[in-house]
């Protein structure tokens, strides 16, 4: 990504915020409607174009009308952004960008062998009744032998063994973040040494509502609803980031202001910097024993696929399913994933006064291991793969196993 014009946007809360998910409100009956948090990328870049517009004060009615409006070329319309370039969007936490948790880390019980010694290698402990287990981050890596499954003949991802350790109890984890540092310790091929819970940078609200006749100015029978609310802990700087490039330098507000920003008209304060996340190094590919794998940073847009564009599958030696293709030039072979799940994404459409349509993506994550035909894995790193990469869905990270 070009950094010349790139600037980061910041929002940081006034009070609560609301990302609904794309569950409408009339088909939900007694549940709840939960927050999506970080925000979808729709989102982020409809609040981006909106402060754009104001601060060159445009007049929105000419400018959906007017398919010629000199702004279009800038920010887009309804169905396309233009020029402008997105990347994220992210947290940010006391300025760092945080990063999603790939899915090949997994959280387990690992019970020492009786005649092995105390272990004095950096792990994450937690308190067990049982004194001769911990609970700490394992990995995982592709089988070395297919197995037949409902998938067919395919290598599925194994818990990498640990050394005179017995490790029970293996689960994903979610709600995860990482700082750029413990996301280079597993791209390295090792295990974080600290993580960021989620529980304990937000809380989430009930809210109760109900439904008003804007004509009568009255309530609606039958109309109450439930809606779920994200609060930033008050010992928390955390903030929801977007990297803006592509647009002229002169449509980046100069100065701070407050949106609206999501659900429920919340407001966010905004702050615009050139002080832009710092930049993930690309892992020591000699140390790659086995190949390298793919890690999703940002939900990405694969259509009806799990597969990232132009893999067909083949199949190797051993009569297990394979996946060769390329990304930008490097020839890859997918020989196993690890993908969470899919998130529905969809929003409204404020042009054309109707909900978009509800779309699946990859989430953020998900893992494909992979091994090197030809190039330079190492150009991959920050790539964006699939449909709508300008709103920064599909940005990867390549790590080794």
């Amino acid at each position: 990504m070009d950094n010349s014009n790139s600037k980061q946007w910041c929002f940081a809360p006034i009070d609560t915020w609301f990302f609904r998910e794309a569950r409408p409100y009339d088909s939900i009956g007694g549940t709840q409607l939960s927050s999506i948090f970080p925000p979808s990328a729709r989102t982020v870049a409809g609040a981006v174009r909106t402060l754009i517009g104001e601060n060159t004060e445009v007049d929105w009615n000419d400018f959906h009308q007017n398919e010629n409006h000199h702004l279009r070329k800038e920010i887009g319309d309804s169905k396309q952004l233009g020029q402008l370039k997105l990347v994220g969007p992210y947290l940010l936490n006391d300025n760092q960008r945080l990063y999603p948790v790939p899915l090949i880390l997994l959280e387990a019980h690992v019970k020492k062998k009786s005649e092995v010694k105390k272990n004095t290698n950096t792990r994450i402990k937690l308190k067990s009744k049982n004194t001769s287990t911990q609970k700490q981050f394992v990995r995982l890596h592709p089988g070395y032998k297919p197995v037949n499954c409902d998938l067919g003949h395919v290598y599925l991802p194994e818990i990498t063994a640990l050394k005179n350790k017995v490790i029970e109890n293996a689960k994903t984890i979610e709600n995860v973040w990482l700082t750029a540092e413990n996301l280079q310790y597993i791209l390295e091929g090792e295990i974080p040494h600290d993580v960021e819970y989620l529980s304990k940078l937000v809380d989430t609200e009930n809210r109760l509502g109900i439904a008003l006749n804007k004509k009568t100015r009255s309530v609606e029978e039958h109309q109450l609803y439930q809606s779920q609310h994200i609060r930033i802990r008050y010992y928390v700087n955390l903030q929801v980031g977007v990297t803006v490039s592509g647009i002229d330098e002169t449509l980046h507000p100069k100065e701070t202001g407050q949106i609206r920003f999501g659900g429920d008209g919340r407001l966010a304060d905004v702050t615009i910097s050139t002080s832009l996340p710092t930049q993930l190094k690309s892992p020591n590919l000699t140390k790659a024993k086995n190949g390298i794998f793919l890690t999703l940073l940002t939900p990405a847009n694969l259509g009806k696929s799990w597969l990232p564009p132009n893999f067909t599958e083949t199949d190797d030696e051993k009569g297990a399913k394979i996946w060769n293709g390329s990304i930008k030039g490097v020839e890859l072979t997918i020989v196993c994933a690890v993908l969470g799940k899919s998130i529905r994404d969809g929003g409204w459409d404020l042009a054309n006064n109707q909900p978009r349509q509800v779309i699946s993506l990859v989430p953020a994550g998900s893992v494909w291991f992979c091994k090197v035909r030809k190039g330079n894995p190492a150009d991959l790193q920050g790539y964006h793969i699939g449909q709508e990469t300008e709103l920064g869905r599909g940005e990867l990270a390549v790590g080794i196993w």
